[in-house]
């Protein structure tokens, strides 16, 4: 019984986890900067991002 309820956790979890990312990946970024969808989360590129985080507040609120 508890081997069903962990697996119908873990399911929904699952989705979660998806439903996220799907919204991450839609969510607006600046010009230049690319979101690519993973099975773990997003990955953001571009040149100088780090720079970018510090400078754009669209960046810095990503996800939020």
């Amino acid at each position: 019984m508890f081997e069903r309820l962990a697996e119908a956790a873990n399911r929904k979890a699952d989705r979660l986890l998806m439903r996220v990312i799907r919204r991450l990946a839609d969510a607006e970024v600046p010009e230049g900067v690319e979101v690519e969808a993973m099975d773990d989360g997003v990955r953001l590129s571009a040149r100088q991002l780090k720079q970018r985080f510090v400078d754009d507040p669209l960046l810095r609120n990503f996800g939020r």
